[in-house]
C-alpha cells in the first residue's frame, strides 16, 4: 500500500515536472532545429535507412535460400534421369 502511494507521488511529480518544463519534454529530435537545418534531413535519412535494412536483409536471405533450393531441385531432377544404354 505504501509503495503504491510512493509510486503515485513519483508519477505525479514527474508529470508536473514535464508539464512545467516544455523544453525538457520536447521528445522530437527535429522540432528544435531551424527550417533550413541539415540535421533534419540527416535524421530523416537515417530513420529511412534503419527501416529499410531489415527488409533488405530478409529479401537477400530469402533470395539466397530460394536460389539454392531451386538449384538443388534442378540437380535432383537431372540426376533422377535414368542413364541411356
Amino acid at each position: 500500500m505504501r509503495s503504491e502511494k510512493l509510486l503515485a507521488m513519483a508519477t505525479g511529480l514527474a508529470s508536473m515536472t514535464i508539464a512545467l518544463a516544455p523544453r525538457a519534454a520536447n521528445a522530437c529530435a527535429v522540432c528544435g532545429l531551424g527550417p533550413n537545418d541539415v540535421g533534419g534531413h540527416a535524421f530523416n535519412s537515417s530513420v529511412l535507412f534503419m527501416m529499410a535494412v531489415p527488409y533488405t536483409t530478409v529479401v537477400l536471405v530469402g533470395g539466397i535460400f530460394l536460389w539454392t533450393w531451386r538449384r538443388a531441385a534442378l540437380r535432383r531432377e537431372n540426376s533422377a534421369v535414368p542413364p541411356k544404354y
